[in-house]
């Protein structure tokens, strides 16, 4: 048999392809990263356990809170002895863990903040959760007192269009933050109590399965009652005005660097300073934005006293 005559077979590569490292975690996108809507870290825990069809109760008690106890690698991947003692300890250790439901708790520039959010990064092999709370906000002249709204609110109009164009539902960083009171998509007061049964709505609602709905009977949030008559005046203009801004920092913090404001001398540290809505209230007279005015603030500390 002559060679011309004997079929031609591909040749196979058989190196073993390498593969990525895999997370613990689903490594959940976060929803609206880098624009004025980003989303909460609260409404990323909650969808992250939606995701594993998990409560966010069990999320944090059997993945969170042992690490939060001990920095050792995952629960699942130690022995099941090991894995209980650590959920035993961090238990006993840290029961305020699995019972805080504010924003304060869960979004502000501490370290207890700095710690949760690492791990859950550590879990979905994520870098940028930290944008998701004001941990970003660490080096600024502020008063962060009182920061947050005691109560979640929303706007029934961004859950409805939403659930309309088939988009996850989620909560916006903006909207947890005391000093906004107005969509500024919908130019609409948020919504404070359920309109089915009047109860308010926690930040982090530890047996939810589903955002959009109240915590109480269940009942879509999408539902609003007409309040354009509100909708008006130089005050409402003001508060309009204020969530715009804020969201223009939430969509500028993956570009700005730590180095946009210079860190606070020695002889300012126990400087008074002003609250968020002050500072805003003083962009909003001069006619500059809050980023223009933060520079100014690093600068020019005695300011605004």
């Amino acid at each position: 048999m002559s060679v011309e005559s004997l079929a031609n077979y591909e040749s196979w590569d058989l190196t073993m392809n390498q593969l990525p490292k895999r997370s613990h975690l689903y490594s959940l996108q976060p929803i609206g990263f880098g624009t004025p809507t980003v989303e909460s870290f609260t409404s990323y825990l909650q969808r992250l356990a939606a995701a594993h069809s998990v409560s966010i109760a069990s999320l944090i008690r059997y993945k969170i809170t042992p690490l939060f106890i001990q920095n050792n690698q995952p629960p699942d991947l130690l022995k099941a002895d090991d894995a209980i003692k650590m959920l035993i300890t961090a238990w006993h250790r840290e029961p305020a863990l699995l019972q805080q439901q504010s924003a304060k708790f869960w979004l502000d520039r501490t370290q207890h903040v700095f710690k949760v959010v690492s791990i859950v990064e550590k879990l979905t092999a994520r870098r940028d959760l930290s944008f998701l709370t004001l941990l970003q906000w660490h080096s600024w002249r502020l008063n962060f007192n009182h920061i947050f709204h005691t109560e979640q609110r929303w706007c029934p109009g961004c859950y409805q269009d939403w659930r309309e164009a088939g988009k996850p539902i989620y909560i916006p960083l903006l909207w947890t933050i005391e000093a906004v009171s107005v969509c500024p998509v919908h130019q609409r007061y948020l919504q404070l109590r359920c309109l089915y049964c009047g109860c308010f709505q926690p930040f982090l609602n530890l047996e939810c399965h589903c955002l959009g709905y109240c915590c109480a009977y269940n009942a879509w949030l999408g539902r609003f009652f007409d309040n354009t008559a509100k909708s008006q005046g130089s005050r409402f203009d003001w508060e309009k005005w204020a969530a715009q801004s804020i969201g223009q920092i939430f969509a500028a913090m993956p570009t700005l660097s730590e180095s946009s404001f210079s860190p606070e001398p020695q002889k300012f540290k126990y400087q008074r300073k002003p609250t968020l809505t002050k500072f805003l209230r003083w962009c909003y007279k001069l006619g500059i934005n809050p980023h223009e005015g933060l520079q100014i603030l690093s600068i020019i500390p005695s300011v605004l006293s």
